[in-house]
């Protein structure tokens, strides 16, 4: 299967688990919900490793290789993620997708030709500025699909506003993180750096939720908890190894653009799924977004 591919099937698959975790985001904090599917997914991509030839790979990186895996997992998963789930409530699936799908591959692109020689063109021009007026259009007069629960600091840190800031700080992580990954994972192949990636964002978050588990104001159930698991290993661990190895043999702008068709998937399942209600403007600016991508392409 070529990188191209495998990119679109990650998003494919990221598009799917992110209905679990819209759901579960109306009854826990990102830090449990993120903290639960890594996990999952560190189980997962260690299990592969006796039958991927991982375990030679990790034994002989480089102390920089393993350092740069590592700090892309904490990037992305940990950090980016995090703050996009943290975003999620106040925006809705069919609103918080297709902004960060359209930041995220443009911003990488950009950093991809500066850092990595990959080649610009008027296409991406025009395609950038397609992608600025789906932003445009999705964010004017943008409601809040998800309510937030009823508690004013609840309340305050759903503030769309503030959800808009968190989710262009999390496209920064995404890309920072899809960068090194390409820059910095040598000879590893998609396990080894799924083991890293995935090792770096679970032990990081570990610590965090220990802080943040007295503060939430519910514990996850049984079912949402086996939920989380399961789209856990389908997001991170099966679409997170899609996603490696199609940086690793497309490169990181195009595969950040292919992944970026995640709208594509996302607001056909958030309206049977979740019931968003998605009006012309959110279809609009959705339309535009993935016009200028496929310009780019």
């Amino acid at each position: 299967m070529p990188g191209e591919a495998k990119a679109l099937l990650a998003a494919a698959l990221w598009a799917a688990a992110g209905i679990v975790f819209a759901a579960n985001m109306r009854r826990i904090g990102p830090v449990t919900l993120n903290a639960i599917r890594s996990g999952a997914a560190l189980v997962f991509v260690c299990l592969l490793v006796p039958f991927a030839g991982t375990a030679g790979q990790l034994g002989d990186a480089s102390v920089a290789t393993v350092v740069a895996m590592i700090g892309s997992g904490i990037l992305a998963i940990a950090l980016g993620d995090t703050l996009f789930f943290a975003a999620l409530p106040a925006l809705g699936a069919s609103l918080a997708v297709p902004i960060a799908s359209s930041v995220y591959p443009m911003l990488t692109f950009l950093v991809a030709v500066l850092w990595l020689d990959e080649t610009i063109t008027w296409a991406v021009v025009l395609g950038g500025a397609l992608t600025v007026l789906g932003i445009f259009l999705l964010l004017w007069r943008a409601e809040a699909p998800i309510q937030a629960p009823d508690d004013a600091l609840t309340r305050r840190r759903f503030n769309p506003r503030g959800a808009v800031l968190l989710l262009m700080v999390s496209t920064i992580f995404w890309t920072a993180s899809t960068t090194w990954l390409k820059a910095g994972s040598g000879d590893l192949g998609p396990v080894a750096v799924g083991v890293l990636r995935t090792g770096g964002a679970a032990t990081f978050l570990l610590p965090v939720l220990s802080l943040r588990w007295n503060a939430e104001s519910q514990r996850p159930a049984f079912g949402g908890v086996t939920s989380l698991i399961v789209a856990g290993v389908v997001a991170i661990g099966v679409g997170g190894l899609l996603y490696i190895a199609a940086v690793q043999e497309a490169g990181a702008g195009k595969t950040a653009i292919l992944t970026s068709t995640m709208p594509l998937f996302n607001l056909p399942l958030a309206v049977l799924f979740l019931r968003e209600r998605v009006t012309p403007r959110i279809v609009a600016g959705t339309i535009a977004g993935i016009a200028g991508i496929a310009l780019i392409v």
